[in-house]
């Protein structure tokens, strides 16, 4: 075997076992040494590749929104995108990686102070797509007269950083099309408004 294939081969071990031990435990609980003793990884072996806590941590969470991103780009088509299939397609690709979803989560709701900016780079591509489809719904819609675009992108983020917070503590299989119908919710209200007198 060539070096090159047994170092991709060595990381690749070491950042599965990286995932299932950050997605169980989050950031601040989790330990490399636990890592080293449940996937029968020496610490030379892991520290060939990864230097710290932190870029192992970042590793994983890079290889998270990369994949999702892909994901997201594979299956949904940017023209004609609605809320309803949005979330369809990431529930569809966080069923099938439960630990990237607990990380997921965690990155929303508990990130490590000090690896703000990396995650914000590891995120940079997911983000942009995510403001891409979001600026397809909206366009489909009339905006309150004083709500901008960016206004209602960056009101948007931080909803989806409050639904962070129900999605990580829901037991319940279906909390993501719950999360859609709140989403539903925020973009079109809950009552039923008819036009003022005159309008």
């Amino acid at each position: 075997m060539k070096q090159a294939e047994r170092n991709r081969k060595g990381r690749a071990r070491i950042l599965s076992h990286a995932l299932a031990e950050f997605a169980a435990n989050g950031y601040a609980g989790s330990s490399l040494n636990l890592l080293c003793a449940h996937g029968g990884i020496s610490k030379g072996q892991l520290y060939h590749y990864y230097d710290s806590k932190d870029t192992l941590y970042l590793a994983c969470v890079q290889q998270m929104f990369d994949e999702l991103t892909d994901y997201l780009r594979s299956e949904i088509d940017p023209a004609s995108v609605t809320v309803a299939q949005y979330f369809a397609v990431r529930m569809q690709f966080f069923r099938s990686h439960p630990a990237y979803r607990q990380l997921f989560y965690d990155i929303l709701i508990e990130p490590p102070t000090h690896l703000s900016e990396a995650l914000h780079a590891c995120r940079a591509a997911f983000d942009a797509l995510n403001d891409d489809l979001l600026r397809t719904v909206l366009q489909q819609e009339r905006l309150r007269p004083q709500l901008s675009m960016e206004q209602a992108i960056q009101q948007f983020r931080v909803f989806v950083n409050f639904l962070g917070v129900y999605l990580r503590e829901s037991p319940a299989k279906d909390s993501e099309q719950q999360s859609e119908a709140l989403l539903q919710t925020m973009l079109y209200g809950m009552t039923e408004r008819e036009a003022p007198p005159g309008s």
